[in-house]
């Protein structure tokens, strides 16, 4: 039998909570109990996902000295087998010089130690202070347990934990100001700055503290936060203050074959020259009229050396203001090239720039280059010309929806290089990331913090041509897929995200990234499909479906939403009815149960208002709502052939005196009419009133008809059409029932050929898509997952995997 212990009562195993000297309050938060000490911490969400995540991530694995990926990689045997039903904190602490403590802080109640998982450990106890704690050696990892008040609390240091005992606590309130800054996500990364070097080997503060959501993502990280700074001493980050963040234009003169640039802007120029004296700790020094024409100044660092580039706000003031220090030298292909006298133009801008003298000249589009030698010029002119840019990379365009358009400071580490602001704020010394080309952390003043951004994508093995189809993500699920992929909408970025349920009855909920979120295993298979509802009318999505046996409603973390799920006694016999009238998110929902119809509100409660119960045969569909006018109709069909048109309250609405032959395709709306397909292939057409038209189809028997808003779509064999039209032509084989999508303000449709295992997608005119069929294994999704105005299509590859094309 398998023996889990709350960890709490773990803890106290021979000692009742009722001894203990700690009876404080369970309001407290987890930040209230961090070692005093705590220089940086993780707040998660997620402890099983967050700790294969440190471990897999290839940008976190190439950080030399990130103190987390450490822990989950070497220390994590110290905190035996622990999972966490809700948040946890995990702090980085200081014990002394040398040493530094991992102390993972969560509420007993909902935090656990599986004891059966640890054989070889070996376990003790000792007293201080009155308080019994564990200590656990496992494998020569050891790790000390207390519970704290309503506190579950695991160190590496047993120091720590005395000093917990102690009640001393971090105090640092700017530490707590930047945990509470980042709420409900799924990683939060919190730490105190260290120094960096930014322009020489001088170490610069930049700011105090940090606090952003990091997303470990298979294919690298992004990050978005805070920086907060100290009024009381002068940081680097508050040379900031008082400007207004520029549009950054750096892009499109950072030549591809730059090693790193960084890149800052300034609305006012004396009060940014002020701030940066008062970090210098001298008075100001008076900065050259030029500067009053420039908004953005981008330092590049290449094999050939330095270069700075000034984007003018009116380049004929510009080169006014130069004019008396400038010599004209020899034009480089018809640009003018000047070499400049001013010894001193840039050293105001330290520790921001390198004050090295910049002195050959020229213009390109909006900007002033300056570069150490005239070969370095040329060379810069022959990238220019060449559009040899970073932003004309393909790894910028994929970087750049993370990023703001305009900002006070960035900076872009290319070829692989990850030295600056990026590992300062990851917590390490730097590093090299093979297959990660660019790497941009971006700072955007805002009053008394900056906004931050930070993000690392690993290089497509081939990169997208227009027009193309490409594959940007596989995911390979632990067991074969009991359902095809779909969409699901992500309120935070307006994206996707995939929900897929496995044979294992697991349901996976994977970012467009596809890195998988949760998991979480149900009672049986899914019928029909997920469905997306906002029960709290906040714009934030839920999930909702049925099995066999239960009505679930979850929300985007996994998490179930009260008062769900649901259970029946008795078995559901069709997918969950989700009805929204007014399109006011006030829903009903149905219950099939053979013959019977259940209807509930949003909480859970029956609807007594409904009173059609029962049929007096098994229901063959899900029941449907179709709205025509303004008037709603309830369409329930039974096995012995009798159509149900009925109103909100369950009273017939439309009397039907025949019966049909149900083919198992949905009613549908055809302009102001209802219409079945039978068995026998006849198409039947109701009217608001009653009457039926009866039509002969003539068609085979894998005929099936779908209709979306205005757009109607058969498939007859292989002869699929639209609207009437018959498209291109399809070969002939075994086809999937055709499905219409509105995306991006265009309608398309689909079909899959499931023995060649071949997708084809047309526009709706029928015209195939170019670069269409491409290799699947179901019915579709599809959809702007990653909101770049770009189709990406779902579906099923392999038995056991999944596949997220983009159509570029």
């Amino acid at each position: 039998m398998r023996i889990y212990i709350k960890i709490g009562w773990f803890i106290f195993l021979t000692v009742t909570l009722t001894s203990c000297k700690n009876n404080g309050s369970s309001n407290h938060e987890l930040v209230d109990y961090l070692p005093e000490h705590t220089q940086s911490l993780l707040k998660i969400n997620h402890w099983e996902t967050t700790a294969s995540d440190f471990t897999k991530n290839p940008v976190i694995n190439q950080m030399d000295g990130e103190p987390f990926s450490s822990f989950f990689k070497n220390k994590l045997a110290a905190f035996p087998y622990v999972t966490a039903k809700s948040n946890v904190v995990l702090s980085l602490s200081k014990v002394n010089d040398t040493t530094h403590a991992y102390t993972l802080i969560g509420r007993a109640s909902s935090t656990q130690f599986y004891l059966d998982s640890l054989p070889e450990a070996q376990i003790s106890s000792f007293e201080f202070e009155g308080t019994q704690i564990r200590k656990i050696n496992l494998k020569e990892h050891l790790s000390y347990c207390i519970q704290l008040d309503s506190m579950a609390i695991t160190s590496t240091s047993e120091t720590v934990v005395k000093e917990l005992l102690q009640r001393k606590f971090q105090k640092d309130s700017i530490l707590k100001k930047a945990y509470h800054v980042k709420n409900e996500k799924e990683l939060t990364y919190v730490g105190t700055l260290k120094h960096g070097v930014f322009q020489d080997s001088i170490p610069q503060k930049l700011a105090s503290h940090t606090a952003f959501e990091l997303q470990l993502l298979p294919d690298g990280v992004v990050a978005h936060g805070v920086v907060l700074d100290k009024d009381s001493l002068p940081e680097l980050l508050s040379a900031f203050k008082g400007q207004i963040p520029q549009k950054n234009e750096a892009p499109t003169i950072i030549p591809i074959n730059t090693i790193k640039a960084n890149a800052f802007t300034f609305s006012n120029l004396e009060l940014f020259q002020n701030n940066l004296a008062a970090i210098q700790g001298h008075t100001p020094i008076t900065m050259e009229p030029l500067f009053e024409t420039v908004n953005e100044v981008v330092q590049i660092t290449t094999p050939n050396g330095r270069a700075i580039a000034l984007k003018s706000l009116d380049m004929e003031r510009s080169w006014e203001a130069l004019g008396p220090y400038l010599t004209e030298q020899q034009p480089f292909r018809e640009v003018p090239v000047f070499q400049l006298s001013d010894k001193n133009l840039f050293a105001p801008f330290y520790p921001l720039l390198h004050p090295n003298l910049k002195t050959w000249i020229f213009e390109w589009d909006d900007f002033l280059v300056f570069s150490e030698t005239r070969l370095m010029a040329e060379s810069l002119l022959t990238d220019y010309q060449n559009e040899a840019i970073l932003s004309k990379t393909p790894y910028y365009e994929n970087e750049a929806p993370y990023l703001a358009q305009a900002s006070s400071w960035v900076e872009y580490q290319l070829r692989g290089d990850a030295q600056g602001l990026m590992p300062l704020f990851l917590g390490s010394s730097g590093g090299h990331l093979s297959k990660f080309p660019l790497a941009i952390t971006q700072l955007i003043y805002d009053r008394d913090f900056a906004h931050l951004n930070l993000v690392a994508k690993e290089a497509s093995k081939t990169q997208p041509k227009q027009g193309s189809v490409a594959e940007i993500a596989r995911i390979t699920l632990e067991n074969n897929m009991l359902m095809a992929p779909q969409f699901f909408t992500n309120h935070n970025t307006l994206g996707q995200d995939i929900v897929v349920q496995d044979v294992a009855n697991v349901l996976y909920f994977i970012s467009s990234n596809g890195k998988i979120l949760w998991k979480k295993t149900l009672d049986g298979p899914l019928l029909g499909a997920v469905q997306e509802i906002d029960l709290l009318r906040n714009g934030k999505k839920q999930l909702t479906f049925n099995t066999h046996r239960t009505w679930y409603v979850l929300d985007r973390n996994g998490h179930e939403v009260g008062p769900f799920p649901k259970h029946f006694n008795d078995a559901i016999t069709q997918p969950l009815s989700l009805f929204d009238y007014d399109n006011n998110r006030k829903y009903r929902f149905v219950i099939t149960q053979g013959n019977s119809l259940l209807m509930y509100d949003g909480e859970g409660k029956m609807v007594n208002g409904f009173t059609f119960k029962k049929t007096t045969s098994n229901i063959v569909m899900a029941p449907q709502h179709i709205r025509m006018g303004n008037k709603d109709y309830i369409l329930v069909a039974e096995e012995n052939g009798k159509l149900h048109i009925l109103s909100r309250v369950g009273k017939v609405r439309v009397p039907i005196n025949r019966t049909f032959q149900f083919s198992g395709i949905p009613i549908e709306k055809e302009g102001s009419e209802f219409v079945v397909i039978t068995k026998d292939l006849q198409k039947v057409s109701i009217t608001q009133t009653g009457t039926l038209k009866t039509q002969a189809l003539g068609v085979s028997k894998n005929y099936w008809f779908t209709i979306l808003g205005n757009t109607k779509v058969t498939l007859d064999d292989n002869l699929l059409r639209i609207n009437g039209k018959l498209t291109d032509e399809l070969p002939l084989g075994i086809y999937s029932k055709p499905q219409i999508f509105h995306v991006n303000q265009e309608t398309y449709v689909s079909v899959a050929e499931l023995q060649e295992h071949k997708v084809y997608l047309f526009d709706k005119s029928g015209s195939l898509i170019k670069n269409f069929p491409v290799y699947g294994n179901s019915k579709i999704d599809l959809a702007d997952a990653n909101k770049n105005k770009k189709l990406n299509l779902l579906v099923k590859g392999a038995d056991n995997e999944l596949i997220l094309y983009q159509l570029n």
